[in-house]
């Protein structure tokens, strides 16, 4: 209560300059009230509520700090470098396609000119293999039939001079992506060779919807580990606490880990890029899901002239968020604008951009996400100011109109 009190004390010293006349005593009175009850708002900064609280509440106490916000968007951009790096040899050189990749649930012929009992026909198992005559277990997920004949006939070339091997694809049932979410042709998708493009399947899927969000999830297929592998060895083990078993695999004894497949977040615009800026190239693997988000919304409280929720748009700052809401009151601290945002976990991170430097001077702002919130505190000089004079003109509106003498 002492903020309270210090508020009516303030409009208390205002008002006992004034004649003390019964009509000035009453709206004096009026706007005590108006302060008690709450009806004349002043939103503190995050920091102004911490130092209120002796012990911070339990939901204070999951808001991180800046250093958190940041990670959080480090974190992002980090996974995205480290899932292309992983597929960078799925692109060609040259650009053009490598043919169909082989993947899990596939179904290939073996064939081996001369050797009519090396004849085979098998699915591609779940660790990516197949166990063919005489050579035995072989990966050959994800290649091309033109690398698979190379690699089996590699392999054959340990007991048979000079083989002549043909591999056909007998069906497919794996190699297909999904894509759901704002877009015009949801549903499953063909990849047609190595290195398909995301791009390549955005338009495939006939473009975002007008709903769509300038965002784009990747949930890459999971990595299959053999659990023979995972008995042998401990490490593997204590490095995939998360795992669960698979069950929609007849007889299959595998698991995904999970943990080396988190999702990747991927700008749009980064896809078709920029002036300064060549295209981002995302290619696609079977079992890769895609997943365009709606374009969310995002809050904007405290100090601005039209508080609420509003829709995210394509490169939405905080700046363009404060406009939306039709700019700052008088009595908003533009200098400690605070952005609100879910890291994950239940947790939050906020993060204070002085808009001052921002809108001025160039300063750094911030895109927001979809369920920001964007806080404009109350400065508590220029809002104290602003009530003594709403209220006194308040006051002065009571005693009726006077007609001007010119």
């Amino acid at each position: 209560m002492p903020h309270l009190h210090s508020r009516i004390d303030r409009v208390t010293a205002a008002f006992s300059s004034f004649p003390g006349k019964a009509t000035m005593k009453r709206h004096s009175m009026i706007a005590l009230v108006l302060l008690i009850s709450g009806c004349i708002r002043y939103t503190p900064s995050y920091k102004e509520l911490q130092e209120r609280s002796d012990s911070p509440s339990d939901q204070q106490g999951s808001i991180g700090g800046p250093q958190e916000f940041e990670l959080y968007e480090a974190d992002l951009q980090t996974r995205l470098d480290n899932f292309l790096k992983k597929r960078s040899h799925l692109i060609a050189h040259t650009g053009a396609p490598k043919g169909y990749p082989i993947g899990t649930g596939d179904v290939v012929g073996i064939d081996v000119f001369g050797f009519t009992n090396l004849t085979s026909q098998m699915p591609i198992a779940p660790d990516g293999t197949i166990t063919a005559p005489l050579i035995g277990k072989t990966q050959i997920a994800d290649l091309s039939l033109e690398d698979a004949r190379a690699h089996i006939a590699r392999q054959y070339g340990r007991f048979i001079r000079s083989p002549q091997v043909q591999v056909s694809l007998k069906s497919t049932q794996a190699s297909r992506v999904s894509i759901m979410g704002e877009v015009t042709k949801p549903g499953f998708y063909p990849v047609s060779h190595q290195g398909m493009l995301l791009t390549e399947l955005l338009s495939e899927a006939g473009g975002r919807s007008p709903n769509a969000g300038s965002r784009i999830i990747l949930l890459p297929a999971p990595r299959i580990i053999p659990e023979q592998t995972l008995q042998q060895s401990a490490a593997i083990k204590q490095t995939t606490p998360g795992l669960v078993m698979t069950s929609d695999v007849a007889g299959s004894t595998s698991r995904p880990d999970l943990n080396e497949n988190p999702g990747v977040e991927i700008e749009l615009e980064a896809l078709t890029g920029q002036l300064d800026r060549r295209p981002l190239l995302v290619p696609l693997m079977p079992g890769d899901t895609i997943v365009v988000p709606e374009a969310g919304t995002y809050e904007v409280d405290g100090e601005v002239t039209a508080p609420g929720s509003y829709k995210l748009a394509s490169r939405t700052s905080v700046i363009g968020a404060i406009a939306a809401a039709q700019g700052f009151t008088y009595s908003a601290n533009v200098n400690q604008v605070e952005v609100l945002r879910d890291t994950g976990g239940g947790r939050k991170a906020i993060l204070t951009l002085d808009m001052e430097e921002v809108g001025l001077r160039g300063g750094r702002d911030i895109r927001l996400r979809n369920g920001d919130l964007v806080r404009v505190p109350s400065e508590p000089n220029r809002f104290f100011k602003r009530q003594i004079v709403e209220t006194v003109n308040g006051l002065f509106n009571g005693f009726g109109a006077q007609k001007r003498i010119n």
